[in-house]
């Protein structure tokens, strides 16, 4: 015998979404454009160059170059594309922080963080661990980037992630434009944890002894 499921009470019902809790309509032009542009396979291709054109010794300052200005290119891409084609969703954000001076760290520049990894990663959504005052942290469990790079220059060197260096400076670009100054870390790694994970800080702000 088959148990239907029970219909939720009244007093079961989910809450109300709030503000953190949004869904960006996202263009699916923009995120053609994007993929195009930074397909994994062309960033893989490229790094797979890079690390046979360098010495081992040299390769851990030419991968971080390589990556932090893929990462910079790609969240500025996203970032222009992301405000040509704007959606109702971030139009009611960027007005509800305009009116409360609230919001907009770091839910705007999230926006464009989820532009990036949506249009270039084999995901619907990005998971999202916390957005609030504190910053934001979120997690990815499935990278084409990091499968490509193994693929095409083994194991051995994918795992040392030198490729953290891209998500990293893209972090930075998209909470910056918005003139957020930053600390980006990774809390965990695909090689020993099966995702990458990264939080976003607001910078602790300098203190002058003169």
């Amino acid at each position: 015998m088959t148990t239907q499921p029970k219909t939720p009470a009244p007093s079961q019902a989910p809450p109300q979404r709030d503000m953190t809790q949004f869904s960006f309509d996202l263009d699916e032009s923009m995120i053609q454009i994007i993929h195009g542009e930074f397909d994994p396979e062309k960033v893989s291709a490229a790094y797979a160059e890079l690390v046979k054109a360098t010495p081992a010794e040299k390769l851990p300052a030419a991968a971080q170059k390589f990556f932090e200005d893929w990462g910079t290119r790609w969240m500025n891409r996203s970032l222009e594309l992301g405000e040509k084609y704007s959606d109702r969703t971030y139009d009611m954000l960027r007005e509800a922080a305009d009116k409360t001076g609230v919001l907009a760290f770091p839910l705007i520049p999230e926006r464009f963080v989820e532009i990036a990894y949506l249009s270039t990663q084999p995901i619907y959504t990005v998971p999202i661990v916390e957005n609030g005052a504190r910053g934001l942290t979120f997690k990815m469990a499935f990278c084409d980037y990091y499968k490509g790079f193994r693929e095409k220059v083994g194991e051995e060197i994918a795992d040392k992630l030198h490729c953290k260096h891209m998500c990293l400076s893209a972090c930075h670009t998209a909470f910056e434009a918005f003139g957020f100054k930053v600390t980006a870390g990774m809390d965990y790694t695909m090689p020993e944890d099966g995702f990458c994970q990264f939080s976003i800080r607001r910078a602790e702000p300098t203190i002058s002894h003169t």
